[in-house]
């Protein structure tokens, strides 16, 4: 069979296919009784359309609150853009200013600086004590001195420091972290459920039925059907139609 002189675009990107469902449900609309789509095929289409852009919404607000827990969280534990070591009231701060004290505290025995559960390398003889700087490492390394300092009980070396603060701090962030993870696990079932209302999820092409790519599929073929010869016309319906331009003849002999 020969090669047809175009291609009408048919789209896997979420956007790109809901763009396209709507361009051809508002030329179905505004040509009433006079479109060549069954009013079956447009009710479908817009059904299974407003459930992907439902979910689409849900996914949206899931990104939304994951972005604002987690800076809520960051915020807490002190790693924030604008924050460092030094900004009062945060894990981080508490953490660096317990190193310290215990590297003073147990000077030329700083390993023992793990019992707080610190990390302590000496590469080259030079003491060095890891703080995380990330936010899981940061929550454990906090939760850990604070089990320390509980297990101590009257004989914790830290009763100076504001180890209650310390411990709101903790279960803020653990509390905004969970939150977070939630709507990360929230955004990735919506997504899902668009993708599958779409027609784009694993296993899923355009003879999947009851989707909105089965449906623009066969809005597709009954416009070519319809305007066979005048394929141009279904960029009225939102199809990108490219036409090929047919490579010159081979000259004889070659």
């Amino acid at each position: 069979m020969p090669r047809r002189p175009f291609t009408v675009k048919m789209y896997r990107e979420p956007e790109k296919m809901t763009t396209l469902a709507t361009d051809a449900l508002e030329k179905h609309t505004t040509d009433g009784a006079a479109s060549p789509i069954p009013a079956a095929t447009a009710t479908q289409l817009q059904a299974k359309k407003a459930e992907a852009d439902a979910q689409a919404t849900l996914q949206g607000l899931a990104d939304k609150t994951k972005e604002e827990r987690n800076e809520q969280r960051n915020l807490k534990i002190g790693i924030a853009p604008t924050q460092s070591s030094i900004t009062p009231g945060t894990i981080l701060f508490h953490v660096t200013s317990i190193s310290k004290f215990l590297l003073g505290q147990f000077r030329g025995s700083e390993r023992k600086l793990g019992d707080w559960s610190f990390t302590v390398n000496s590469p080259k003889g030079v003491v060095q004590v890891k703080i995380p700087r990330g936010a899981g490492g940061l929550i454990k390394l906090a939760k850990g001195i604070l089990k320390k300092h509980t297990d101590d009980g009257e004989d914790s070396i830290l009763a100076g420091f504001d180890m209650d603060g310390l411990q709101t701090l903790v279960e803020d962030a653990a509390i905004l972290a969970e939150q977070a993870a939630k709507a990360g696990r929230d955004r990735e079932k919506a997504t899902e459920a668009r993708n599958l209302a779409l027609g784009i999820a694993k296993g899923q092409n355009t003879k999947t039925p009851g989707t909105v790519a089965f449906f623009l599929r066969s809005i597709r073929d009954i416009l070519l059907g319809i305007y066979r010869g005048q394929e141009q016309q279904l960029g009225d319906w939102g199809f990108e139609v490219n036409f090929h331009t047919p490579p010159p003849p081979t000259p004889p002999g070659e």
